[in-house]
């Protein structure tokens, strides 16, 4: 099956990152759990804000595609224009912690993309259902934010003119070790069905490959793991389309990532 959903409604009740009172939605043929909120506003078109870069954003975008959720991409210029338009917005949309990005569907509003990415993976069925799924998923959100935070981090620091390139790559050797392992023989990051999270790993080890082509050679796993993703039918619909952005991936304090010409491997 292309997606697992919820068994019951005590299922849906016991999901541990549920907040808000759940019904039923039936959807191809599956059930998910969503909230009452969500289905006064399910005829309203989402809008996902942010800049006008990968950043924090693309995996949310991913996951939106991959659902093939119509969907506004609002963008922000990364210039003045842009942040002036932002502090317009930011306190006339009604967000209880206005930033970067948001997700607005009629009366729902949320900031944070990890916050996000659960709400839709949860409300389209993308969560696990099993015990053993929902564990190695909260493992993988929080590893992923760490593992995409070590290459952000370091091209905006003073460090990545002094640090270099293979005394960096030679520091990240062992996460790839250990993301390799986590995978092992499956084909995704928290078992043989797609999760959010995978949306979250697919964009950090993509832009570990913008940063150095042959990153993956070594993990064959992971190398596969990535090829599956990227080939995803949904994915390559947005991928291949106008609407993807694929450069710049971090802002313009970006020492790499951030401005000029991208990679010949982009």
């Amino acid at each position: 099956m292309r997606k697992q959903g919820f068994n019951s409604l005590s299922d849906c009740q016991n999901a541990s990152h549920t907040l808000f009172r759940p019904y039923f939605v039936l959807q191809r043929s599956y059930l998910v759990c969503s909230s009452g909120s969500d289905f006064d506003s399910k005829m309203a078109k989402p809008i996902l804000g942010y800049w006008d870069i990968r950043g924090t954003a693309e995996p949310i975008r991913y996951l939106l595609h991959y659902e093939r959720i119509d969907f506004e991409d609002k963008r922000y210029p990364s210039d003045d224009s842009g942040y002036d338009e932002w502090q317009k917005d930011k306190l006339s949309l009604g967000l209880d912690f206005p930033s970067l990005p948001y997700y607005i569907k009629g009366d729902i509003k949320m900031t944070n993309s990890i916050a996000i990415m659960r709400y839709v993976g949860l409300t389209r069925g993308l969560t696990g259902t099993i015990h053993e799924e929902k564990r190695r998923r909260v493992i993988v959100e929080q590893q992923s934010v760490a593992f995409h935070d070590k290459l952000r981090n370091f091209v905006v620091s003073k460090e990545y003119g002094t640090t270099g390139k293979e005394k960096f790559l030679k520091s990240v050797r062992p996460m790839f070790q250990q993301w390799e392992k986590f995978i092992g023989d499956r084909r995704f990051m928290v078992g043989d069905d797609i999760n959010f999270v995978d949306f979250l790993v697919y964009e950090a080890l993509d832009h570990y490959r913008l940063y150095h082509e042959t990153i993956l050679e070594d993990y064959p796993s992971l190398r596969a793991y990535f090829s599956r993703m990227k080939n995803l039918p949904e994915l390559q619909e947005y991928l291949s389309s106008p609407a993807r952005k694929a450069w710049p991936i971090f802002t313009q304090t970006a020492k790499f990532g951030g401005s000029g010409d991208p990679p010949k491997h982009l």
